[in-house]
């Protein structure tokens, strides 16, 4: 009888020991789901790597990329690589790294690319070895990208257009202060802001001017034009450092308000000028959701997921009044909760 009840008893407590395992088991993924407000998200089994070359890895809008990649490679538990030139005409380095990363066996790329055609050999080169490569910003001249993530460049240009006719009345003289010679995103942009001002006549382009991404040499250009020209009414300024070197310049010949500029980009000193008057408007993109996007499409292509072949991360402008709208500020402070 004893011998019995002994059984019984372990039976028992084996009986609760399996159950409680089951619960536990069937707990877990409920528990996770809950954690995470209800979004189950899937990561790899084994930790990946995704290697991310940008244009110019010191630059403040690389960083705000590289924050939004930092905040995936967590969420999708990717290890990180952040890499790049350190010039944004620098195309040569850029091709080492991605030629480097392929060799190394990274299990994934995101490129931005300092030049539309020179990459296209090291993506086809990655693609070759099995590593999707997904682009954001800028995009390559090669039908081996996994996936392009950015703007619209070409529309940017329309809508930069389209501020500046509103600022100065639908007429006047204007600068178009560009950045890279040959850059595809430059290059798209001016041609929206031509295509949006071939039927307005009164707004007349007196030239196109190219200052690298060096913001003293774009103040430099910008100085060398106001004395050629003379009277100006407005400048667009087409990418962050061309922004802040004609801002920068305008303050210092006190031109500022005087000559209108429109500008691209949001980094602190350009939200600054914007504050003061120096810049009216400024065109932004959302280098955060970039950097997030790039390396959540990377991993996807990993695990052999189907991806969207684009994905257009807007723009709008900002101006004085509208920055401190709260829809504006989180796209002007996307990381900040």
């Amino acid at each position: 009888m004893v011998a019995l009840r002994a059984r019984r008893g372990g039976i028992m407590k084996r009986s609760i020991a399996t159950l409680s395992g089951i619960l536990t088991f069937l707990l877990i993924p409920l528990l996770v789901s809950c954690a995470r407000g209800g979004e189950i998200h899937p990561v790899p089994d084994q930790q990946k790597e995704v290697a991310l070359i940008v244009k110019n890895k010191e630059g403040e809008f690389w960083n705000t990329v590289k924050m939004g990649a930092e905040a995936a490679a967590k969420e999708f538990n990717v290890r990180l690589i952040f890499d790049g030139a350190t010039n944004e005409s620098d195309a040569d380095t850029q091709i080492e790294l991605v030629n480097k990363y392929v060799a190394y066996g990274t299990d994934g790329l995101i490129l931005a690319a300092n030049d539309y055609k020179k990459l296209a050999s090291s993506v086809d080169k990655a693609d070759k070895s099995g590593i999707p490569i997904v682009t954001i910003e800028s995009e390559v001249n090669s039908p081996k990208v996994t996936s392009f993530i950015g703007i619209d460049n070409y529309e940017a240009g329309r809508q930069a257009a389209m501020k500046m006719m509103e600022l100065t009345h639908y007429k006047g003289r204007f600068i178009i202060l560009n950045f890279v010679k040959g850059s595809r995103n430059a290059e798209q942009r001016e041609q929206g802001i031509r295509d949006e001002w071939a039927n307005a006549p009164d707004m007349q382009v007196l030239e196109s001017v190219y200052c690298s991404s060096d913001s003293s040499r774009c103040g430099e250009v910008t100085k060398e034009m106001l004395d050629k020209h003379g009277s100006i009414d407005g400048i667009l300024a087409l990418n962050a450092v061309a922004s802040i070197g004609a801002a920068e310049q305008l303050r210092n010949m006190q031109q500022d308000g005087v000559i209108k500029l429109v500008a691209f980009d949001n980094t602190p000193e350009e939200l600054e000028w914007l504050q003061e008057g120096v810049i009216q408007a400024t065109v932004i993109q959302n280098p955060f959701s970039m950097g997030y996007l790039g390396v959540k499409t990377a991993v996807e292509a990993m695990g052999k997921q189907s991806v969207a072949k684009k994905i257009d991360t807007g723009t709008k402008v900002i101006d004085a009044e509208n920055m401190f709208w709260s829809d504006n500020q989180k796209m002007l402070f996307p990381f900040v909760q």
